[in-house]
């Protein structure tokens, strides 16, 4: 008799062992399958989205409308399409959207600076410091990347007909990249 219920105890010890197991198993494939779940929306030059919202510098402006531009995300590596709220009095400019994508890279601790823009002709003329020669020298991926969400941004939020790039006022030359004095980059 003693030895049945040895029996009976080691039975119940060993199914509730297996019970647990089981247990363990499907709650990792329920894990698994969320982190399965996240839907990536963009690798390579198809843009990503996220939203922020800036707030004015008094901080208590209505936002009522948005900005959305471009910028480059070194992991995973691609461009992503970022929408910012701006205010009812907020006037969007070159000068705006390329704030934007610049303090964004600096964010992927990629630092450019921008000497000027300028609109010629419905053109728009971004004047990059030479620091854009020590991006292009060490990644030509990350340099065209970078000329397209400053480009695709303007474009697609400010009235022009085109986007050109400079380096310090000269033609726009790098190792990589050679675009004649004036030529456009992007067109609309």
């Amino acid at each position: 008799m003693r030895k049945d219920i040895r029996y009976v105890v080691i039975l119940v010890v060993m199914i509730l062992l297996a019970l647990l197991c089981l247990y363990c198993i499907f709650a990792d494939r329920e894990k698994e399958d969320d982190r399965n779940n996240t839907e990536v929306t963009g690798t390579g030059p198809i843009p990503t989205e996220r939203t922020i919202v800036v707030p004015d510098k008094d901080h208590n402006e209505v936002l009522l409308g948005t900005v959305r531009f471009y910028t480059v995300k070194l992991s995973p590596r691609n461009i992503e399409s970022v929408e910012v709220a701006v205010g009812k009095e907020t006037e969007v400019t070159a000068k705006l959207v390329s704030e934007y994508i610049t303090d964004a890279l600096e964010d992927e601790e990629i630092e450019l600076d921008i000497s000027g823009i300028e609109e010629k002709d419905g053109i728009c003329i971004i004047n990059f410091s030479s620091s854009i020669r020590k991006v292009a020298g060490s990644d030509p991926e990350l340099e065209k990347m970078i000329l397209d969400a400053y480009s695709m941004s303007i474009v697609d939020n400010c009235n022009v007909d085109g986007v050109s790039f400079k380096i310090e006022g000269k033609a726009y030359s790098t190792q990589n990249i050679t675009l004649n004095d004036g030529e456009v980059y992007l067109k609309n």
